[in-house]
């Protein structure tokens, strides 16, 4: 992944994990490689 998708991913995963009305279980290795299979 180049940079600006790692900062994408950085910023998801901190969104993800900042959200209260849910508790969030959630790997940022997974995320990204569901991002990156998006992209795919």
């Amino acid at each position: 992944m180049n940079s600006q998708s790692e900062k994408l991913v950085d910023l998801i995963f901190q969104k993800l994990k900042s959200y209260k009305a849910k508790e969030i279980f959630l790997e940022k290795e997974d995320l990204r490689k569901f991002i990156v299979s998006l992209l795919k």
